[in-house]
């Protein structure tokens, strides 16, 4: 069980493909980092072979997981004992540093899914903890940000229940402090009071590939 498949008759060893059946959430522990920031660079692979420029300043920012363990609760996802998954749940959006949604507001950041583990729900159970969390500390909206480019992405929050909030949309040159960076993140917002019942009606057959890093 060393996390190989071999070909009967013998040839070369290919990864194991994670068991979709079963995974658990839990906190992060400082010891994990390495392994959340190793999630992040294949996630990104799928959305390449455009406007990878973009890409390239935010894998840059994701990989500062450090930072955001510090600040907000970091929330994995653990399959067959292996970190397949992972979101910053931030109590405030303010402990953010650059979000310009109201403070009060919850957020979360780096949702990120391994692509070998995709299709097993991973992404939208980490999304719905955080839904939960923000309830549990009373918070009146969960917002987020994105970029039109990780197009799955957007249709998981729509699928969720997420609705645009155009006021609070941001230019990419902003956050990541570079000239010439043209692009608009897309802010988003989930009201944390409607009820549980209401968002999974509002979800529709699944049409769309779980995306690998969303936010």
């Amino acid at each position: 069980m060393d996390g190989y498949a071999v070909p009967e008759g013998g040839g070369i060893r290919t990864p194991r493909r994670p068991d979709p059946s079963s995974f658990s959430l839990r906190l992060a522990v400082e010891g994990e980092l390495v392994d959340i920031a190793a999630l992040f660079a294949p996630a990104l692979e799928p959305y390449r072979g455009g406007s990878d420029w973009i890409l390239d300043l935010y894998l840059a920012d994701l990989l500062d997981v450090g930072s955001r363990f510090e600040a907000a609760e970091t929330l994995v996802a653990v399959q067959n004992e292996r970190i397949v998954g992972s979101v910053a749940f931030y109590p405030d959006v303010v402990l953010e540093g650059w979000s310009n949604l109201p403070a009060g507001w919850a957020g979360f950041r780096a949702l990120v899914v391994d692509p070998c583990a995709r299709g097993a729900g991973i992404g939208r159970a980490l999304v719905e903890r955080c839904f939960e969390r923000g309830r549990e500390l009373g918070g009146p909206t969960l917002g987020i940000h994105t970029i039109a480019l990780l197009a799955d992405a957007v249709c998981l929050y729509e699928r969720l229940g997420f609705s645009r909030c155009p006021e609070f949309d941001l230019r990419a040159a902003d956050v990541f402090h570079a000239a010439g960076a043209d692009m608009t993140v897309l802010a988003f917002r989930y009201d944390l009071g409607q009820p549980r019942s209401d968002a999974r009606q509002s979800i529709a057959p699944r049409t769309v590939t779980e995306p690998g890093v969303t936010t």
